[in-house]
């Protein structure tokens, strides 16, 4: 079998990941035009053929749209297209629940973290309305509707983070989590628990202690990586 030529990267890929990162980073935000194409051929010390062959490229991820006579604009970033190659490396690695849910320890004991330090009082009120949103769901022994809006709450605080790449890095690792694991067989002990970690983690953050929102999601996701070993068991994943 021959060996397949795996080619390096040329400049227009450099150029296109270098543009890429600056508006992840936000050096570029949403709506603005970016610099002329001169701009980048001084910057990156490349041809305007390259510069225009790397817009094309961004334009087809639809990171920037071009608009003739006017110039490149950046679009909204879709985080999850740019952490695609994690989601197909997990897919492809076929990782337990263990390898799973620590991956999941570190980013969302990490966004809990930031939620605190970064959340404004609207969000706070959010968070907060959803716990009793959870709370009228556990009353009524409703565990679909409890794994729904559990989903939303752990969104939610990844997004108050203001940690756009850790936010992406918790969606990658949720999308595959939900393949793999149905969610509305759970019982009303697992959705108590769950339900008491909220409350904590919640009041944490409203509280703005980082180190206790670290540390009550960190609690959180040890009890439900135990809790779901324990009811797959004797399951083929």
């Amino acid at each position: 079998m021959a060996k397949k030529e795996i080619k390096s990267k040329t400049k227009c890929d450099i150029v296109v990941e270098e543009i890429l990162g600056m508006i992840i980073q936000g050096e570029y935000v949403e709506g603005e035009k970016l610099p002329p194409e001169q701009y980048f051929v001084e910057t990156f010390g490349v041809s305007r053929v390259t510069i225009r062959e790397a817009f094309k490229r961004l334009n087809m991820l639809g990171v920037v749209s071009i608009c003739q006579g006017k110039g490149t604009f950046v679009k909204k970033v879709d985080l999850g297209l740019v952490m695609q190659p994690l989601f197909s490396a997990i897919v492809v690695d076929n990782l337990s629940i263990e390898q799973l849910y620590d991956a999941r320890l570190y980013v969302e004991s990490g966004t809990a973290c930031l939620a605190a330090r970064n959340a404004q009082e609207e969000e706070m009120l959010e968070l907060e309305e959803l716990v009793k949103n959870m709370e009228r769901v556990v009353a009524k022994k409703d565990t679909v509707h409890f794994s729904e809006l559990d989903i939303i709450l752990h969104k939610t605080i990844a997004r108050i983070s203001r940690n756009h790449i850790m936010q992406a890095t918790y969606q990658t690792l949720e999308d595959v989590i939900g393949k793999y694991i149905v969610r509305n067989n759970l019982s009303m002990k697992i959705v108590e628990d769950s339900h008491e970690s909220h409350i904590k983690i919640c009041r944490a953050i409203r509280e703005r202690d980082e180190k206790a929102a670290r540390e009550k999601m960190e609690t959180h996701i040890e009890l439900t990586k135990r809790n779901l070993i324990a009811y797959y068991k004797d399951k083929d994943l």
